[in-house]
């Protein structure tokens, strides 16, 4: 796509170009009926612009390869000078009588000047100079001063030098910019690709630590209800499928997250007594939003770890809300009397989430965790998609029933 916005640019300005002496003489001809069209002129003015076409093109496709790939930038420039040198010799040889000037020519042009003759009604002077007849003794004397330039210094040669220079310049600057385009798209895939690894990453680190879990809660209801336990160990196929199927997407739909919750705390449920409280406050009705997978379970996970005691009253509550597109969610629980040995606050878990927040929102979101004397809160605020990739959509129509 670059490479076509490229050369269109590079079309326009060469059509420009080479449109611009037929513009040119039009021009002059309006403001002036004593002037006619002439190809001479046309074609003498496309061929000193041909010049130029043939230095853009080794400068585009032999010499900007050379600085950019290869790095070599003495050689570039000497090779740029060189064709600029080369170019302005080609104009200079290929200029009618080009060795000298003919004085006598050059004023017998200038005299048939029809805008410079009738503008000042020139009368030659006895010098050889002209003045204007109606104040001849006022007005300054009109000097015809015949260019005599050095050998390859004429006007027509310093255009072609610098004109030659503004193009190159205009090449590689057009080359650069488009570069750095396609630099920053590759960059952008690069880091979109380090995205989805890291992520995949953090979620296969959170699966193991949540299955482990899991599995302490079953071990325990072994030895406290037998019947339990086998009841358990269904929901724990439920849930695990969550993550087989659900969690190597990208997007969910809200609804089958809010299932997996509620499994996990049914299962909490099971496993601990009166003295524990759990409530969770969800609207019995979800918008189709989504959100990534495992996202949630986090923090419910680190409550229940953290903020759960056998030998007093405490508690978990579970708030979710949606606004305006928006997720808004709570989880506070409280905090035992005794501490408890686990590890660094907030646990590996919580260092997971962490790091996904900042690689799939960026500055986007919130992230707010209080901990208090004794309850520990975590509030939670992130934007929701409306609707899933197409590959994730696929997917989920493949996906098999629980």
């Amino acid at each position: 796509m670059n490479f076509r916005k490229e050369h269109t640019i590079y079309t326009a300005i060469w059509a420009m170009l080479y449109a611009s002496p037929v513009v040119n003489i039009y021009t002059r001809m309006a403001g002036n009926p004593r002037i006619t069209f002439s190809w001479g002129e046309i074609f003498h003015a496309w061929a000193f612009t041909s010049i130029w076409l043939v230095m853009f093109a080794i400068h585009n496709f032999l010499l900007l390869p050379i600085l950019l790939k290869k790095r070599k930038t003495g050689t570039y420039l000497c090779l740029s000078v060189a064709i600029l040198l080369a170019g302005t010799f080609i104009n200079y040889m290929g200029r009618p009588k080009h060795r000298h000037i003919d004085e006598t020519r050059m004023e017998a042009e200038w005299k048939a000047d029809s805008l410079a003759y009738e503008r000042v009604a020139a009368v030659r002077l006895g010098d050889g100079r002209y003045c204007s007849p109606q104040n001849p003794m006022r007005r300054k004397p009109l000097d015809y001063q015949p260019i005599d330039p050095l050998p390859m210094l004429g006007p027509g040669e310093l255009v072609a030098f610098f004109g030659g220079l503004l193009l190159m310049g205009m090449n590689l600057g057009v080359k650069l910019y488009f570069m750095s385009q396609r630099d920053r798209e590759r960059q952008k895939i690069i880091d979109q690709r380090n995205l989805e690894q890291q992520m995949e990453y953090l979620k296969y680190q959170v699966n193991p630590h949540f299955f482990m879990n899991t599995l302490n809660n079953i071990h325990a209801l072994v030895d406290i209800d037998p019947e339990r336990a086998k009841t358990t160990i269904v929901e724990l196929s439920k849930m695990m499928r969550h993550i087989l199927y659900e969690g190597s997407k990208k997007l969910i739909p809200m609804t089958r997250e809010v299932e997996f919750l509620n499994l996990y705390v049914q299962l909490m449920r099971l496993r601990y007594t009166s003295k524990v409280h759990i409530n969770v406050d969800v609207p019995p009705q979800l918008p189709e939003l989504k959100l990534p997978p495992l996202m949630l379970i986090i923090f419910v996970e680190n409550a229940f770890k953290h903020g759960i005691s056998y030998r007093e009253e405490s508690f978990v509550n579970i708030k979710l809300r949606v606004e305006n597109k928006r997720l808004l969610f709570s989880c506070c629980n409280s905090k035992p009397t005794q501490v408890q040995h686990t590890n660094e606050k907030g646990g590996m878990g919580l260092q997971n989430v962490r790091q996904r927040l900042e690689l799939l929102y960026d500055d986007d979101y919130t992230l707010d965790i209080s901990d208090g004397e004794k309850t520990y809160e975590v509030k939670l605020d992130i934007p929701m998609q409306t609707r899933l990739p197409d590959a994730e959509a696929e997917n989920n129509n493949n996906r098999p029933n629980s």
